[in-house]
């Protein structure tokens, strides 16, 4: 009897056995299975921080454009402000105007062809200078054949009467029949009655 009693323990124990390994088996499932949500759970929440970085990232990324396109436009339609230029004050120069101390008669005589100032002057026996004080709004270098009108000095304005020729008026005034025939202009020795004859100077004025 005892020796059928010690056989049957141990076969007690070996029955015992797979239910404890299939109790350690099932612990271990259990375990992985657990570890193994945690792991999906994590990688959901990695991907759905991720997406939310991912946003974030181009939304910073975004707004920098934007603020650079409309400082661009902000530069375009801004206009530069005009610069306004200094009127520069011209002075004017004042130019001296010639005198003359003469006080005598005159007379207007017309510019001929091929005739300068300084010629028109000699003919008068006076200077350019004493000419232009006369004249002080003719500029000597512009006159013009027919066109320009000169006061000149003279000792008289002689109108040509019965008898008259030039000779006799040029005796009558102390001047040479050339200097006669050149202040009028003449190059006949010839008068028509009622002409006016310029008379100049005898002596430098």
């Amino acid at each position: 009897m005892e020796y059928e009693e010690r056989n049957r323990k141990p076969k007690q124990g070996a029955s015992n056995t797979p239910a404890v390994v299939l109790v350690i088996l099932f612990a271990i499932v259990v375990l992985l299975l657990y570890a193994g949500w945690n792991l999906m759970s994590d990688d959901a929440s990695n991907i759905v921080d991720m997406k939310s970085i991912d946003s974030d990232l181009v939304q910073v990324d975004e707004k920098p454009v934007e603020e650079e396109d409309e400082d661009i436009v902000e530069e375009v339609t801004l206009p530069e402000p005009e610069k306004k230029e200094e009127k520069k004050k011209e002075v004017t120069p004042v130019v001296e105007k010639p005198t003359t101390s003469y006080k005598g008669e005159t007379s207007t005589y017309t510019v001929k062809a091929g005739e300068t100032f300084f010629a028109i002057a000699n003919k008068f026996n006076t200077s350019s200078d004493n000419l232009q004080a006369l004249n002080p709004d003719v500029n000597p270098s512009l006159i013009k054949e027919g066109v320009t009108k000169l006061k000149v000095p003279v000792q008289a304005v002689h109108t040509v009467g019965p008898g008259d020729i030039l000779r006799v008026v040029a005796n009558k005034y102390g001047i040479s029949v050339e200097a006669l025939m050149a202040a009028n202009g003449k190059k006949k020795n010839f008068a028509e009655r009622g002409e006016k004859l310029l008379i100049p100077h005898k002596n430098k004025i």
